[in-house]
């Protein structure tokens, strides 16, 4: 039997399911997940599904039609489900509190990241664009009609993780599904223009701030920024204010590399890094036990942020 009957399987079986996505949600993660929690509905109504998140669904993600299902930790029920679908998460610890949740339910683990450690009973892990991607196909497979609702989500989960098609992750396959969307009725020009081109007045100044602070190591033609978490918090700054400035840390035409560490209210460090040809991120993103993909990783550190950059630097 294969991935996909067993999957079908499991949930036909299930009376209660969970769907949980990575901390700090981005486009991929919530288009891939609110896909299949409206897709799950369509065809099961009988069930009870859920989608929950430790954090917020960013603002420019969140004009998506049907974003208003999904849930936040705090305001969930302490309740038992049979079947957990985790989306977009290289490891189990990457859904955050909201691992307290899963408790001895079946787990099925769908994503596109390399370093994913398939934690699942059930692993449909698969080197693709994005989980997005991924996700069109197995609604396909599992026979649910995929209405305009789920294709905008999944085609601003493409867009998220492919920089609107600019990235090496695309492929002939990404462009047909898009394509098949966009026959479904996706408006194209509207999700990137919410997406891309919506910013609040902090995300502009954070990034201003970023840009003009930089720092670049010429010798291995590094970029980086550090944002202490004391701005964030005296400037009513939230964190997915932050996303998008490693991919513009790396825009400067002598960078092969970006590097961008934000504080944390904890006292970690969140580290994002990007590359533009040969250098493979995911292990360096390693060295701090993250991961992701070859040219975009993450990670979370206790050290210092010149820690960071000084092993970063030794390993480029």
């Amino acid at each position: 039997m294969n991935e996909i009957n067993k999957v079908k399987e499991k949930i036909e079986a299930a009376k209660k399911i969970l769907l949980l996505g990575h901390i700090n949600p981005d486009g991929d993660t919530v288009g891939a997940g609110l896909s299949l929690l409206l897709g799950l509905e369509k065809k099961y109504p009988e069930k009870k599904i859920r989608f929950i998140l430790q954090d917020k669904v960013p603002e420019n993600i969140s004009f998506l039609e049907g974003c208003e299902k999904i849930e936040r930790i705090e305001d969930s029920k302490d309740e038992t489900y049979n079947l957990v679908i985790f989306v977009d998460s290289a490891t189990i610890d990457r859904v955050g509190s909201a691992q307290e949740l899963v408790k001895d339910a079946f787990k099925i683990n769908i994503d596109h990241h390399i370093s994913n450690s398939n934690y699942g009973d059930i692993n449909i892990v698969k080197d693709i664009s994005s989980t997005s991607e991924l996700m069109y196909s197995i609604l396909k497979a599992l026979e649910i009609e995929v209405t305009l609702d789920m294709a905008g989500a999944i085609y601003l989960g493409i867009v998220n993780d492919t920089g609107n098609f600019a990235h090496s992750n695309v492929t002939e396959n990404t462009f047909k599904v898009a394509a098949n969307l966009m026959e479904l009725g996706v408006n194209n020009n509207k999700i990137v223009n919410d997406f891309f081109k919506s910013k609040s007045f902090e995300r502009m100044k954070v990034l201003g701030k970023a840009l003009s602070e930089m720092i670049f190591v010429k010798e291995k033609k590094l970029m980086y920024f550090y944002l202490p978490y004391e701005y964030l918090k005296e400037n009513g700054i939230e964190r997915d204010d932050t996303e998008g400035i490693v991919e513009e840390l790396i825009n400067y035409s002598g960078s092969e590399a970006s590097l961008f560490l934000r504080g944390e209210a904890d006292g970690k460090i969140k580290g994002s890094l990007r590359s533009k040809h040969n250098i493979d991120v995911n292990k360096i993103a390693g060295i701090f036990s993250g991961g992701g993909h070859i040219k975009a990783a993450g990670f979370t550190s206790e050290l210092s942020a010149d820690e960071i950059v000084k092993k970063v630097v030794e390993n480029l």
